[in-house]
């Protein structure tokens, strides 16, 4: 989920990135943006998960907060330390 310009596509294309995820949920596409909660729950509905099973990471906490008002896990990014410590746990083999 991004608030890009149209251009976003290109951009993608351009850098090689466009299968690098699986849908790209572009705010000047979809008629609404951060921190709109429609978009938040535009973008769970593609990836095909509840709200509840998402984790939202971003920098602005008024677009945090918004995520977590429709249910979102959200993390407040302030650096890569605590995107790996979210993370951690999805990441970590399963012990049987």
């Amino acid at each position: 989920m991004t608030n890009a310009t149209t251009r976003l596509e290109a951009d993608l294309e351009r850098l090689g990135l466009t299968h690098a995820v699986d849908a790209v949920v572009n705010s000047s596409r979809v008629g609404c943006a951060k921190p709109d909660p429609r978009i938040y729950r535009l973008t769970a509905a593609r990836a095909g998960a509840a709200v509840e099973r998402c984790l939202f990471v971003d920098d602005t906490p008024a677009n945090v907060e918004a995520a977590r008002e429709v249910g979102m896990t959200a993390l407040h990014f302030r650096g890569p330390h605590q995107l790996r410590e979210a993370l951690a746990p999805l990441l970590e083999p399963r012990t049987a």
